[in-house]
């Protein structure tokens, strides 16, 4: 179960969601999505389970969930960098004339 079942499984709208928990609408998508995980106090991690009417476990897997299923999508960015690099040779003369 990911972070969308978990809230739909409550009956919940994502607007709803963050109305509860006094979170942005942006947030409770980038959960859902994987690209965030939740990050809450104390007080708010528990209104949150109340919220979705899951346990810590549920919780926790389905933050997991999210984030596994993003990185299946998206398998992996390009890199940056080459893995072998063209040096160039730098030499002692002056970049001005």
């Amino acid at each position: 179960m990911d972070m969308q079942v978990l809230r739909e499984r409550a009956g919940l709208s994502r607007a709803e969601v963050a109305f509860r928990l006094a979170i942005s609408e942006t947030s409770v998508r980038n959960w859902e999505a994987g690209r965030t995980e939740p990050t809450m106090t104390p007080k708010k991690y528990l209104d949150a389970l109340r919220l979705f009417k899951c346990t810590p476990e549920e919780l926790a897997a389905a933050s997991e969930k999210s984030i596994n299923q993003r990185h299946k999508r998206k398998p992996g960015r390009p890199k940056r960098f080459p893995d072998n690099p063209v040096v160039t040779q730098v030499t002692d003369s002056p970049v001005c004339s």
